[in-house]
């Protein structure tokens, strides 16, 4: 692996090979193993009404009503209209508590990433932060029915490593505070409206790595949990049985934000 070629590129540009190219394993754990839950937990009773209702017509409030309307637009997105993937997921993650305190909501947000000796940049379509560090990154698949599907996974991978540089910059250039020998983040990556959930621990070897464009000679280990549904993937949460159970994820998810 350490004569792959490495280049300067866009972190929404990465695919398998800058995985490989830089040491870098995704494995996938159960949910006891990722989690540490035998089972998932209730839903909130901030979506409660959002499970169960399939016409937005329906809806016995304005914010139940404005949520499906968002999830109506993101499960039918039209051509140039991709986005409303992102700024459902910005709602949905709202209501369910992620932004508390001081944190907020910010879609596509450029990070810089230098790579290579290079400054590049990678860019989230969803992410948390608060005043110093990025806490969580969201990244959605790019397909189009004029494009082939692209992976999601090593963008989301990119952005961890920027948003490590970016983090440890702040500590030591603003805060004068010790950068972090390793972070580990919290993402999800989405086909749709339907979620993987990962834990990318990135170290100070691989930062260098990616900044230098050498083979780090430890490998960086990502944990992938990748949600089971009761209806096919491919639907997202169009049936109500899979809008619960991914819900029930995301409640999950929250410890690790």
């Amino acid at each position: 692996m350490a004569n792959l070629i490495r280049s300067a590129k866009s972190g929404n540009d990465w695919t398998k090979n800058e995985l490989r190219a830089y040491n870098i394993n995704v494995v996938e754990q159960s949910l006891p193993e990722f989690f540490g839950l035998n089972e998932l937990p209730p839903v909130p009773p901030a979506v409660r009404h959002f499970c169960e209702i399939t016409d937005r017509a329906l809806a016995p409030d304005d914010d139940t009503y404005k949520l499906l309307h968002h999830l109506d637009l993101a499960q039918n997105p039209k051509a140039g209209q991709e986005a409303a993937i992102d700024t459902f997921t910005a709602r949905l993650l709202e209501t369910l508590g992620y932004a508390r305190g001081h944190r907020i909501i910010l879609t596509h947000q450029a990070l810089p990433l230098i790579i290579c000796g290079t400054q590049c940049s990678a860019r989230t379509d969803v992410c948390i932060c608060d005043k110093d560090n990025y806490l969580l990154l969201v990244q959605r698949d790019t397909d189009t029915p004029l494009e082939d599907p692209q992976d999601p996974e090593p963008q989301l991978i990119a952005d961890a490593v920027a948003a490590y540089q970016r983090n440890n910059f702040v500590r030591d250039r603003v805060l004068h505070i010790p950068t972090l020998d390793e972070i580990t983040f919290p993402g999800i990556t989405l086909v749709d409206t339907y979620p993987t959930f990962y834990k990318i621990k990135v170290t100070a070897e691989l930062s260098d790595a990616v900044v230098g464009g050498v083979f780090p000679a430890n490998p960086v280990v990502v944990y992938r949990h990748s949600a089971r549904l009761p209806h096919r993937y491919s639907e997202g949460m169009t049936p109500v049985e899979n809008r619960t159970t991914i819900l029930q994820y995301y409640q999950a998810f929250k410890a690790f934000v």
